[in-house]
């Protein structure tokens, strides 16, 4: 029986990728990671519109129960006192009925209710519907006489339910860049903030042409959907995700009857 001749050619033996091979490597998964971060980061947003519908939901149904106990009307944004400043604010009406503590609900250190797609630093996430003109959802109760000063004096007050149709929109995610602590947005036809201008070339007017710095929407900030829509919470407590053509094109979610 023959024996294998063994061979006399070395035998390579190779450790491990050359230098050039790494980088290739690298290259590819810096590749595979741009392409997959986009669905990643939509993925995560989206992650955060049911906790924010759960959110908004709570608080209106916070104002439902405060209207039941108070002759069917909506808590007032704030009332006005004799100096021209605001008092009982809207937040403080429905704190109790949310069995949530003021400071965790409104203001710098706010955590509870607070959307979780909204940007860090603003004190509030949502925003009351504050309509349009003297015909408002919510609106503040002015004194009697009017103070000296007072913005709205003869206001009296927010709305009852039975004069609102059931797809007003109560509350939404909302900010207002040229005051982070407010907690209001504006209709569309707004006398005060009248959309006028087409800034971003969509086709839909986004901005008032008379203010200096823009509210972009009125306020409404479109934080879901990759930044094609808003959450928000009409009068029968139906929570909705709505693009901004959507509100800005139907009046039955703008104010009362």
């Amino acid at each position: 029986m023959n024996s294998p001749i063994p061979s006399s050619r070395p035998q390579v033996c190779r450790g491990g990728f050359t230098l050039i091979e790494l980088l290739v490597v690298v290259a590819i998964l810096g590749i595979l990671i741009l392409l997959a971060f986009p669905t990643i980061q939509n993925a995560r947003n989206n992650s955060y519109t049911a906790p924010c519908m759960n959110n908004q939901r709570q608080i209106v149904a916070a104002m439902l129960a405060y209207a039941a106990d108070n002759d069917g009307r909506l808590p007032d944004v704030s009332k006005e006192n004799g100096g021209g400043s605001e008092t009982e604010r809207w937040n403080f009406k429905i704190a109790e009925y949310l069995n949530i503590p003021f400071s965790k609900f409104f203001g710098p250190n706010a955590k509870a209710l607070r959307c979780p797609a909204a940007k860090k630093g603003n004190s509030f996430s949502y925003g009351l519907n504050y309509s349009t003109g003297d015909k408002r959802i919510f609106s503040k109760i002015g004194t009697n006489p009017p103070p000296s000063g007072s913005s709205n004096p003869n206001h009296k007050g927010s709305e009852r339910l039975v004069n609102l149709f059931p797809s007003m929109v109560l509350i939404a995610d909302a900010h207002d860049p040229n005051n982070p602590e407010s907690d209001l947005f504006y209709s569309p036809n707004s006398p005060n903030y009248l959309l006028t201008d087409d800034r971003d070339g969509d086709g839909v007017k986004d901005s008032s042409g008379n203010l200096a710095l823009p509210r972009k929407f009125n306020c409404i900030d479109p934080r879901h959907a990759s930044g094609k829509a808003f959450v928000c919470v009409t009068a029968d407590g139906a929570a909705k995700l709505m693009t901004i053509r959507e509100w800005a094109e139907n009046p039955r979610y703008w104010g009362p009857k």
